[in-house]
């Protein structure tokens, strides 16, 4: 499909999650209840990797007063292009050389005011109005109250607009001859447009917006 399939493919479903009934998600929930046992916080208990977009990555800075790069850097994953520049098409918050994730503090969250939508709806998620479930301890058989329900619904259908919403934007934004002219770069695209990242002497430079 083409790039601008894809842009309409992705509109159609932003038009759906907008106008999903968080009524109707909130009664199909399944059971969960929380038990800050912060295990998805942790690089011991499997994949703990938290994708961040640009708004929930400024709202961290805003709420820690760190810099960009000292709250996310590129997702792992990424082909090489012909520059010899690696391209990846999504932030990843920090984690630890234990692989915590860098915001936990004595087993809490110390960014839960301006934690990312990814955190605020785990386990949950939506899957083109399909609730989807990980693996959690949460899990137990206890339901939540209507009120936490219907929180967790709204909170759902955001995340599932935002993401869209931020698909969008990438698309229109997509620039795949980002960093010609240099190499060794990770190229990271988003709906803001492409962000060059480089390694000097082993520290990480944020180097900006690329030029269009």
């Amino acid at each position: 499909m083409s790039v601008e399939g894809e842009i309409r493919r992705f509109r159609k479903d932003l038009k759906k999650a907008r106008a999903t009934s968080p009524d109707e998600i909130a009664r199909r929930l399944p059971a969960f209840k929380c038990r800050r046992c912060a295990k998805c916080c942790r690089g011991a208990y499997g994949d703990n990797t938290v994708t961040v977009f640009p708004g929930e990555i400024r709202a961290i800075m805003a709420a820690t007063g760190r810099e960009w790069l000292e709250v996310v850097e590129p997702e792992e994953d990424g082909d090489v292009d012909g520059h010899g520049n690696r391209q990846a098409f999504e932030w990843a918050l920090r984690k630890k050389p234990d692989g915590d994730c860098i915001f936990l503090e004595d087993g809490r969250c110390g960014i839960y005011e301006a934690r990312p939508f990814i955190c605020r709806t785990y386990p949950f998620y939506l899957d083109e109005g399909e609730i989807g479930a990980g693996e959690c301890d949460g899990r137990s058989g206890e339901r939540m109250s209507a009120q936490e329900a219907r929180a967790m619904a709204e909170q759902l259908i955001a995340r599932s607009v935002r993401e869209l919403e931020e698909s969008v934007g990438l698309l229109e934004k997509l620039d795949m001859e980002a960093g010609r002219g240099a190499t060794g770069l990770t190229v990271v695209h988003d709906s803001e447009g492409s962000w060059l990242v480089g390694e000097r002497s082993g520290a990480r430079h944020f180097r900006g917006k690329a030029r269009r």
